[in-house]
């Protein structure tokens, strides 16, 4: 018989890891900080992009 079953056994791996809570490859999102500086810097990009978007959407509103 040339054809092979697919090897079960990793996915019944990575299913009890899942099932455990735990992953090998990479860690929980809640565990990653980012500085607050760095979360302040992304507020304000984002309001800036917000009000420039604004702007450019009345003035084309108005014409």
């Amino acid at each position: 018989m040339s054809e092979r079953e697919p090897d079960t056994s990793a996915s019944t791996a990575e299913f009890r890891a899942f099932a455990a809570g735990t992953s090998a490859d990479s860690a929980p999102p809640w565990s990653m900080r980012a500085s607050g500086k760095r979360v302040a810097l992304l507020v304000i990009v984002i309001i800036a992009a917000a009000v420039v978007l604004g702007v450019i959407a009345l003035l084309v509103i108005n014409k």
